[in-house]
């Protein structure tokens, strides 16, 4: 038998999981901890979206479901992430954590989910580490794996808008991650699918008067109007 890519597995503080990942391949940073502790933050406003069934959109080794599944025990998760190789090892941490009964992992092109007319409004939230950066912006890295992941290659933000729209049911919630200077990008394609922005936090690293990410959560059909949080200090 041929032995698959090498792994590491993590074991995040504070969390009682055990995670493994590709040792040189794509790895989860701090991204998905900072919209973990976004949505606990606002986990009372939001009760009503967060215990019912969830999205998450290029989930990878299903660091976010599997961060959040233990704090919102009435929430069953699904993951959809087109590369192979992350959705197995996603499978595989979903049972090694013993939650399979509340994780679904799918192998697939979310891109062709919204053809399945049965899946539109499934879902009461929509989360999403997406990729950041289009494919003619910056450096694409060298390694496939990191280069899906980071750059708009087999994605891009207006086929996210569409897609998240279409999964999420009336008054549902599209929670998100992204780079600060794509803000009037990404509120625009937001409201062009009735996705209406109404909670943001800038991301500051420590001693920088600069965003450098934001975390955003918009609601489908939602009034217009938009809380801004403290701003978030890394």
């Amino acid at each position: 038998m041929i032995p698959g890519p090498a792994t590491t597995v993590e074991r995040p503080p504070g969390f009682e999981l055990e995670i493994e990942q590709p040792k040189k391949g794509y790895r989860y940073n701090q991204d998905p901890f900072h919209l973990v502790q976004f949505i606990k933050n606002h986990s009372e406003k939001w009760r009503a979206q967060l215990t019912g069934d969830c999205l998450d959109i290029g989930c990878g080794v299903g660091i976010l479901p599997l961060l959040l599944a233990r704090s919102l025990p009435d929430t069953r998760f699904t993951g959809i992430e087109i590369q192979a190789e992350l959705s197995r090892l996603a499978s595989i941490n979903v049972k090694r954590n013993h939650l399979t009964d509340r994780i679904k992992i799918i192998n697939s092109d979310y891109r062709d989910s919204i053809r399945d007319s049965a899946a539109s409004g499934r879902f009461q939230w929509v989360i999403c580490n997406p990729p950041y950066y289009p494919m003619a912006s910056g450096r694409t890295n060298l390694c496939p794996q990191k280069c899906i992941a980071r750059h708009e290659q087999s994605s891009d933000l207006n086929s996210l808008t569409r897609t998240a729209a279409y999964f999420l049911s009336g008054k549902g919630l599209f929670i998100t991650l992204f780079p600060a200077e794509r803000l009037l990008e990404l509120t625009t394609r937001l409201k062009a699918v009735k996705l209406e922005p109404k909670h943001l936090q800038f991301v500051h690293p420590k001693h920088s008067d600069r965003a450098t990410m934001l975390l955003l959560a918009a609601r489908k059909n939602g009034a217009p109007g938009i809380i801004i949080d403290k701003p978030l200090l890394i």
